[in-house]
Formats: C-alpha cells, sequence, structure tokens
C-alpha cells in the first residue's frame, strides 16, 4: 500500500468536513461559561475529527 499525494488530499479534507460539522453544532450547544469541561467536550470532538481523517487514510490507501 501507498501514501499519496491524493491520500493525503482526501484525508484533509475528511478531517476538515468532520471537524467543522462538528464546531459548527458545538458552538450552538455549548455553554462555555460552565468551565473546562465544555473545553474537554469540544476537544474531545475535534479528536474524533481527527480519528475519522486517520480512518480515511488508511482506507485510500493506493494498493501497488
Amino acid at each position: 500500500m501507498k501514501f499519496t499525494k491524493e491520500t493525503l488530499r482526501r484525508t484533509m479534507r475528511t478531517f476538515i468536513q468532520a471537524a467543522l460539522s462538528y464546531l459548527l453544532v458545538n458552538i450552538v450547544a455549548a455553554d462555555f461559561t460552565q468551565g473546562i469541561d465544555t473545553v474537554k467536550s469540544v476537544l474531545t470532538g475535534l479528536a474524533v475529527a481527527s480519528a475519522a481523517a486517520g480512518i480515511a487514510a488508511v482506507m485510500n490507501l493506493e494498493e501497488k
């Protein structure tokens, strides 16, 4: 399996899609005045978006 520029492009696109959708939902629903727990929740969501991008990278690897 080979990691190419196209694989990187797809991975970044997947990350951006997941991260933006997560942030848009949480900006509306989150109450940032409640303290550190809200910030932890937002960062956890971004970690999930990163994991989604990693999974997409593995799924898009090109065979030799």
